[in-house]
């Protein structure tokens, strides 16, 4: 098992109580993200400001994840990730670790908010459309149909039970409790959704950039007992965080620290476990 730092994706910069997951490249030092995907900027600065409020955490509401391109894709899903009348371990649904294609999500019931076949059509358009003709009320209070209780009971419609939706909770299009887009953002939203919403190709790393991951994932493999327990401390204690190099001008790369069957310089074969300490089922060292 090696510990490893996996390139982050995302372009958001949105930062709250929470630490949002992003979209990770399946990359180490010397990958460079080939082929990764994310928003175009324009979208991107739309999203953070108007949905990432809500649709930024692990926890969002339906598990529709908006902090990265490739959460538009796998779509939302009716179970709350909180739960505490489960008597049973929770179904894992961490982006980009739990399942690896959208053909995967659809396994774990996550359902579409764009339609493929049809470009500019979906949950998503719908949603907005619904806003629009729908405002909320100009002034006064919002109606007692909306509840904004961190617990409330969401309503998660799948695109078969959108009408039902639309006639029961006219009000309730997206965002949610919020005033709806302007003209030039549903504008710039919708042309972009019409072309069938293509991500556009993440920043390249840089050399240096490339060479301080080097350095990290050789520090935190070393071989000695006390850097193995050492690296296994700071792993447990970061897995969850979002880090950069804060040393270097040029950095376009957000990092995850995670366990790995390959060895550095390797591209990466993630260990996913329930907890950060769970037996990651491998040998003790891999050369």
């Amino acid at each position: 098992m090696q510990i490893k730092l996996r390139a982050l994706i995302a372009g958001l910069s949105w930062l709250a109580a929470c630490i949002p997951l992003a979209a990770p490249a399946d990359v180490s030092a010397g990958d460079a993200r080939v082929g990764a995907r994310t928003y175009p900027p324009a979208v991107g600065a739309l999203i953070e400001r108007r949905c990432m409020v809500c649709h930024g955490c692990y926890d969002a509401p339906c598990q529709l994840k908006l902090d990265d391109w490739i959460g538009l894709e796998r779509g939302a899903n009716k179970k709350q990730v909180y739960d505490g009348t489960r008597l049973l371990p929770a179904n894992l649904t961490r982006l980009y670790e739990d399942a690896l294609s959208t053909a995967q999500w659809r396994d774990k019931d996550f359902f579409p908010v764009l339609e493929a076949e049809e470009p500019g059509a979906g949950l998503l358009p719908a949603m907005l459309r619904l806003k629009e003709e729908h405002p909320l009320p100009a002034d006064g209070p919002l109606p007692d149909s909306f509840d904004f209780r961190l617990h409330r009971d969401q309503m998660c419609p799948r695109p078969d039970e959108f009408e039902r939706y639309a006639a029961e909770r006219p009000l309730q299009g997206m965002p949610f409790g919020f005033p709806g887009l302007d003209t030039d953002e549903l504008s710039m939203l919708r042309g972009w959704l019409s072309a069938g919403a293509p991500g556009a190709p993440a920043a390249p790393l840089g050399a240096d950039e490339q060479r301080a991951v080097a350095d990290w994932e050789a520090f935190l493999n070393a071989r000695d007992s006390k850097s193995r327990l050492m690296s296994r401390y700071v792993y447990e204690h970061l897995f969850i965080g979002n880090l950069y190099f804060d040393t270097l001008a040029d950095r376009v790369g957000w990092y995850r620290l995670v366990r790995s069957r390959t060895a550095p310089g390797q591209p990466i074969d993630l260990i996913a476990t329930r907890r950060p300490y769970d037996d990651p089922g491998t040998d003790q060292r891999v050369d």
